[in-house]
């Protein structure tokens, strides 16, 4: 009898979509550290590469079957990014360091990186935006967004990734 509410309490934590969501983007994040690591020197190979067998996997292809595969992937993505940003930040940073201890110059590479990277969302942002209204009569505008997200994420990403990953 004293099982029973840490049974319940287990089930109850594996029905909500938030915890099956996060262990999904887990696993996706995996597979796509495990794609790039296999891919040399095209990483960008792996954009779509959670998305395809997705879409395949659906047992029927509709609208939001596809696009909930586009965030999906998008979504590790992102993980993705922002271990790569903090990376860069790090790196940025310690090169500012270097820079006021060696007198090599005004300590500005972090500063540069976050206006880098506040200038990209907002152009990933626009973009995204812009071919959403591109084709707006149509409901394909949700899949063309969805795909833009993914593709942009991922690009910056890739871009952002320390070298020799």
């Amino acid at each position: 009898m004293r099982r029973l509410p840490l049974i319940l309490s287990s089930l109850i934590l594996l029905a909500h979509p938030a915890m099956a969501q996060d262990a999904s983007t887990g696993a996706d994040v995996t597979e796509l550290r495990q794609c790039v690591a296999g891919a040399g020197d095209n990483p960008r190979s792996c954009i779509e590469s959670i998305v395809t067998p997705c879409v395949d996997g659906l047992s029927e292809e509709s609208e939001d079957g596809v696009n909930g595969c586009y965030d999906r992937e998008a979504q590790a993505w992102d993980v993705l990014l922002n271990e790569n940003y903090q990376i860069a930040l790090k790196d940025a940073q310690s090169v500012d360091t270097d820079l006021r201890e060696y007198g090599g110059g005004e300590p500005t590479v972090a500063a540069s990186l976050k206006t880098a990277q506040r200038a990209w969302i907002a152009y990933r942002d626009a973009e995204c935006d812009r071919l959403y209204d591109r084709y707006k009569d149509g409901t394909i505008r949700f899949t063309v967004f969805a795909a833009c997200q993914n593709e942009l994420t991922a690009s910056r990403a890739i871009d952002l990734a320390p070298s020799g990953e």
